[in-house]
């Protein structure tokens, strides 16, 4: 039986922001303020999303697991500490970035921007991949797929609206529509009709004419199954 996954619908979404902020910033004109502008908002919006994930994990996810395997969650912090500094490292470069006008100076700028964006990308896309095996399988052995739904609750009940909004957003666009069906249907069982609504809505606005009619489809054809 496939076990609950804890880490699918989040690292899904944070994959899905870092593909996109890459691509952007490999097409971005950094010699134009203007043009580069966008990109540098991905990326400030990629080291808000990967710390407020870390501190999520740091909160509840690790301490569920420290009794079992201490050792496991010393390991994780101290790769989270190695994200946080690679974070700040980015933030630094696109503070820089801010702060020039001459375009042979950003242009410098962005290409080393890009390097440090790539070294982000490649640590947390093998730190993600670690979690999801090493972590999940201990959360497995100790604790019931009910239990880790709990556990996922309690990280969802403590995030702030507004971060709320970002990752919705992320994970719509990583999610296949099998995955986006049911997280629809597990919110509109479980919380409130405007807390539906808002990421039904949400779904409209991110997905082509044609996904989102295959996805409301998926949500009628539950209903009559049901």
């Amino acid at each position: 039986m496939e076990r609950f996954n804890i880490f699918n619908q989040i690292h899904k979404g944070l994959r899905a922001a870092l593909y996109d902020t890459a691509l952007q910033l490999q097409q971005a004109d950094f010699t134009s303020v203007s043009e580069s502008e966008s990109a540098l908002e991905k990326v400030r919006e990629v080291v808000m999303l990967f710390d407020e994930h870390a501190h999520k994990e740091d909160t509840f996810v690790l301490p569920a697991i420290l009794q079992y395997e201490p050792s496991v969650v010393d390991s994780f912090e101290q790769e989270h500490v190695a994200d946080l500094a690679l974070a700040s490292q980015l933030s630094d470069a696109v503070k820089q970035l801010d702060n020039l006008l001459k375009a042979a100076d950003r242009e410098i700028a962005g290409r080393k921007l890009n390097v440090i964006f790539v070294e982000f990308v490649a640590f947390n896309l093998k730190h993600m991949a670690k979690e999801e095996d090493v972590i999940n399988n201990i959360l497995w052995r100790y604790y019931t797929d009910g239990e880790i739904l709990q556990i996922q609750n309690r990280i969802v009940e403590s995030t702030e609206p507004w971060h709320q909004d970002f990752f919705s957003k992320w994970m719509l666009r990583g999610i296949n529509n099998k995955e986006a069906a049911a997280w629809l249907m597990s919110v509109q069982r479980t919380a409130p009709a405007i807390v539906y609504q808002t990421l039904f809505d949400k779904a409209r606005q991110e997905y082509p004419k044609k996904r989102f009619q295959n996805l409301v489809e998926s949500l009628q054809e539950s209903v009559v199954l049901n």
